[in-house]
């Protein structure tokens, strides 16, 4: 027969009702996964193919902001990250400072059509305007206040707004972009 007394002793170093059901009301959530460099290698890859954030983080039994942390950590005080993206693979991460106007890139892909900035390696600000304005449609446009109120962008014509809400699909091309919040 078992020794549930000497079980508690040994488990929990006390056999005392009041300290147990203290032990028992601690919401010990434990320390946090570290990741080693071969999980997140493999992370990035699988960012790479298309994979998201929640998705990658389930996979290695992580939290989502844990897991951007590690797939972020090369761009401290970037807030925002946009994967500009081909089919299912990411071609360029673009990390964003709104506050500063900072603008920085990673290309995944060599060959120019597919990257966001074409062969421009440090886009600047007005770069990245431009790159946004190019995955909307024009601000000219007929009808575009109408289209704008069917998105549901109130704000008037805002580029990343308008990219929130249509990814910045074109209709001639197998692009698009997905955009993170970094925390």
């Amino acid at each position: 027969m078992t020794d549930y007394r000497k079980l508690c002793i040994e488990l929990f170093g006390t056999d005392d009702v009041d300290k147990l059901r203290a032990i028992a009301g601690k919401k010990h959530s434990g320390r946090k996964k570290r990741l080693t460099d071969t999980d997140i290698e493999k992370a990035l890859a699988m960012q790479q193919q298309g994979k998201t954030v929640e998705q990658i983080a389930d996979h290695f039994g992580v939290s989502r902001q844990t897991m951007s942390k590690y797939l972020n950590k090369d761009y401290p005080g970037y807030t925002l990250r946009l994967d500009f993206m081909h089919e299912r693979r990411v071609c360029t991460k673009i990390y964003v400072d709104f506050e500063s106007e900072r603008v920085r890139i990673t290309n995944s892909v060599s060959n120019p059509l597919y990257t966001a900035f074409g062969v421009i390696k440090n886009p600047t600000w007005e770069d990245f305007q431009d790159f946004l304005a190019e995955r909307c449609f024009p601000e000219d446009r007929f009808m575009a206040k109408t289209m704008l109120k069917q998105l549901d962008v109130l704000s008037g014509y805002d580029p990343l707004e308008i990219i929130r809400k249509t990814h910045g699909r074109m209709a001639e091309d197998n692009q698009y972009i997905r955009i993170t919040a970094i925390n």
